[in-house]
């Protein structure tokens, strides 16, 4: 429970952290994110168009994440439990419904944060492909020219534990299929360096088999 209201106060800081504009290019956040980018041609049905189907395929991306919701149904179970107990009102009944679906929510907040940087991503990166130039820092474009893509190396270094470290990522939600990179190696223990899909590169430690981030 202490770990779930840790998060909650994380999450909230994190948000008054926000500095996209509230209108306009740069605003929202994952499917609703409105891209700042520069057109190829000045056509703006034509980017319209574009933009709704660069959208439509960010929106498909899935939300997932279940590793609180047996702490949160105890959570819930047991407040509204106590408040049949102590025969609060229609009224309190809905103020405290309402307040636990809005916990329950915040709860994922780092987890819809990488979500919404993944539909994001998408979307910058499908106009890229249809010639847009994304202008907006906030967001990278992953996608790159086949023909300035370089040649990827034919073996990548691996060591005794590339395979757990994988593992640790892939649970982390970092890439549905990460692939480790060995950075470093010492006595008892391995560096690699794992892309995520959200653009982001996700460092793992491992000593004997037992991997961290870091």
């Amino acid at each position: 429970m202490k770990r779930l209201l840790s998060i909650f106060c994380i999450a909230a800081l994190a948000a008054g952290c926000a500095t996209r504009p509230n209108q306009g290019p740069g605003s929202g956040s994952g499917a609703d994110y409105v891209p700042a980018v520069q057109a190829p041609a000045n056509d703006p049905a034509a980017y319209e168009s574009d933009l709704a189907r660069c959208r439509a395929s960010a929106a498909s991306i899935p939300f997932r994440a279940s590793q609180h919701d047996d702490a949160l149904v105890v959570l819930d179970t047991g407040v509204v439990g106590a408040g049949w107990m102590a025969g609060i009102s229609t009224l309190g009944g809905a103020a405290v419904v309402g307040g636990l679906y809005a916990f329950n929510k915040a709860v994922y907040t780092p987890e819809r944060r990488v979500w919404h940087a993944r539909q994001e991503t998408s979307m910058v990166n499908c106009l890229a492909q249809k010639g847009y130039v994304n202008t907006d820092p906030s967001v990278r474009v992953t996608w790159v020219p086949p023909g300035q893509r370089s040649a990827e190396p034919a073996l990548r270094s691996t060591g005794r534990d590339t395979y757990s470290a994988e593992q640790f990522a892939k649970a982390r939600r970092c890439s549905v299929l990460p692939m480790a990179a060995l950075v470093e190696k010492g006595p008892g223990y391995e560096r690699h360096s794992i892309p995520c899909a959200n653009g982001q590169t996700m460092a793992v430690r491992c000593e004997f088999g037992n991997c961290r981030a870091g």
